[in-house]
């Protein structure tokens, strides 16, 4: 995230880039640990959140505490992984892969996320890039015609809570590289959204219902 945050504090933004071990630690571990980083940020101080993946659910693990104005979330698991459920059933990757990975195959226990929310979902599929994604494609993860950035889906990522929507061609190991990605964040920052036609009524019910998004 450190080239994200670069452009971020370039807009004119104070930023802080908390990273945690995701292989190591549960979600609310993570949570725990981020939270310890970010104390000294007082209820008074507003905060905008910008995750990657299972940081989306840290972030809504601590959706009560602090000042929350808004987030952006890139290629987050809001719902149940397929990704994640395939690497906990194969016991030498689950191992690699540690605890968050069997809670991440299951529906998220968390509070919504704080409002704005903005999500943005990579399209580009399996890449070089993306070694999961390999594997992942192997099993069938994801059906043939699903939109999705190698690990995580459309359908996966979208939350009844977004008010904006957006996707990129990027895969999910690099969506925070992407200028395009770039753009969106600081603008949602500037103004609380991408600027786009928003969160499509049909997606936002798929998402209320756990029905398949696909494009």
């Amino acid at each position: 995230m450190a080239f994200l945050q670069s452009q971020i504090e370039s807009g004119g933004f104070e930023t802080r880039n908390i990273g945690y071990r995701s292989r190591r630690m549960t979600v609310r571990e993570a949570a725990e640990h981020v939270s310890t980083k970010l104390g000294d940020l007082q209820v008074q101080h507003p905060l905008i959140g910008v995750t990657h993946s299972m940081g989306a659910l840290v972030l809504r693990a601590l959706a009560s505490r602090f000042n929350w104005q808004g987030c952006v979330m890139l290629g987050p698991p809001n719902h149940a992984s397929g990704m994640a459920g395939c690497v906990a059933a194969t016991p030498p990757l689950r191992w690699l892969m540690g605890p968050a990975c069997g809670e991440l195959a299951s529906e998220p226990l968390c509070p919504d996320p704080p409002k704005p929310c903005g999500i943005i979902v990579g399209t580009r599929g399996a890449t070089l890039d993306n070694p999961p994604s390999w594997f992942g494609a192997l099993r069938g993860v994801f059906d043939p015609d699903e939109v999705h950035d190698g690990t995580v889906s459309l359908r996966e990522a979208v939350h009844p809570s977004a008010t904006d929507l957006a996707m990129v061609d990027a895969s999910h190991t690099r969506i925070m590289n992407h200028p395009e990605t770039v753009r969106l964040v600081v603008r949602f920052l500037e103004t609380g959204s991408f600027g786009t036609a928003g969160m499509e009524p049909s997606m936002a019910e798929a998402a209320a219902s756990g029905d398949p998004v696909a494009m």
